[in-house]
């Protein structure tokens, strides 16, 4: 580009009768060509000039090149393109989160777990799948989805993710108040989430950012993290509690593996 703007400065100068100076146009009086060496320098310059733009022409049809990298048009379009995170995405389902990250105008932070991580979870917790989407864990499943939401602030960059950060969820405690997210940094590059205000108070119950990169879902941000947060404890029991009286509330759609609408049915009944 460089080369082509320098070659479009030689051929105004031609054009106006001020010949760029070459070493071939200037003797060792150091004397400017004449008319003959003005035409010479002209056409060298419109074929150099032909040669770049060629080679310009050639680049910008490379893939990739001709416009801007593919950008998701909703959080589940991110998701999708992220991989691995199927699980959430069912969870998402089952819960109804799943028709907000449809949305469009969905404006927010996501911290998405990766499948392991759902898989971890359940080892601990000594529960299957269809367990954990159940509908008697309904609001349980709810609210831990829901701590990795951070609805309405759009936290891009990773820089935006300072240490100390208390963000809330889209998850609700006992006392009826989002629940809050802890943003720490151990080592510069290295974010940590955890769901405790005090790494100490619940070590274990953290979450670390696996990429850099941020994934932009529509209006939203994602990152990918490698496990699930729990609630605080006092609201994993109110959880708990509630769960066993409550009635289902969503019916899934069955688009992904884990039971589908069939299961569902078989639950209910």
């Amino acid at each position: 580009m460089l080369e082509a703007m320098a070659l479009m400065g030689s051929l105004r100068r031609v054009a106006s009768g001020r010949p760029a100076a070459t070493a071939a146009a200037a003797g060792s009086s150091g004397r400017r060509a004449g008319s003959c060496g003005g035409s010479t320098a002209l056409f060298a310059a419109v074929a150099a000039l032909g040669s770049v733009l060629l080679l310009l022409g050639g680049a910008m049809n490379t893939p990739g090149a001709l416009g801007q990298a593919y950008l998701p048009a909703t959080m589940i379009d991110g998701m999708e393109a992220a991989m691995f995170l199927n699980k959430f995405m069912d969870a998402a389902d089952v819960t109804g989160f799943y028709d907000k990250f449809l949305d469009r105008d969905f404006s927010g932070t996501v911290f998405a777990p990766v499948d392991l991580g759902f898989e971890a979870l359940m080892q601990k917790s000594n529960a299957t799948w269809d367990d954990l989407t159940s509908p008697e864990l309904n609001s349980t499943l709810a609210t831990i989805v829901g701590m990795h939401v951070i609805p309405g602030q759009r936290l891009f960059p990773l820089s935006q993710l300072r240490d100390g950060l208390a963000l809330d969820t889209a998850a609700t405690g006992a006392d009826g108040k989002p629940l809050k997210v802890y943003v720490r940094r151990d080592v510069p590059g290295i974010v940590h989430v955890y769901a405790v205000p005090r790494p100490e108070d619940d070590p274990l119950n953290f979450a670390t950012v696996l990429q850099y990169q941020e994934i932009r879902g529509g209006k939203a941000i994602l990152y990918v993290v490698d496990k699930v947060l729990s609630p605080p404890a006092k609201d994993a029991k109110a959880a708990g509690a509630e769960d066993a009286a409550a009635a289902p509330t969503f019916v899934r759609r069955g688009k992904r593996g884990g039971g589908g609408a069939a299961s569902d049915a078989q639950r209910k009944a």
